[in-house]
């Protein structure tokens, strides 16, 4: 069943911050199985030294892992699985945004209630 490659590198990109040339070997990795190094630097016009490069990041967030034998082979995870690292990793970086952000807010609250209670009392109102 053919897939829509940049749909899938758009949406995983603008969703998951997942650049679009580790879709594209990702996706090439579902379709071969697995491939060397040097066999992927091929299939996805890159650089052996670029190739290397993308296949340690994709290491790092889940999407392949390395299968066993000489030499050395890259195979993808399942789906499920792949998609379940991306939001775990999602998941993580948002938590520590709103972390941050009632951080922020409790420093400007403490910042701002000494101005607050050291207010002079408002003189133009009149006394009953």
């Amino acid at each position: 069943m053919p897939i829509d490659e940049d749909q899938i590198a758009e949406l995983l990109s603008h969703q998951f911050n997942l650049p679009r040339e580790q879709t594209q070997a990702y996706l090439k990795l579902l379709d071969t199985s697995d491939l060397t190094l040097e066999e992927l630097a091929k299939e996805v016009k890159l650089s052996e030294g670029e190739a290397r490069t993308l296949v340690a990041s994709m290491l790092e967030r889940g999407l392949i892992i390395e299968a066993t034998g000489t030499p050395k082979r890259y195979t993808p995870l399942h789906p499920r699985m792949t998609l379940t690292n991306l939001f775990k990793v999602y998941e993580k970086e948002l938590v520590q945004s709103l972390r941050d952000r009632r951080a922020i807010v409790d420093r400007v609250v403490n910042l701002l209630i000494p101005v607050y209670e050291e207010r002079k009392p408002n003189n133009t109102r009149t006394k009953a």
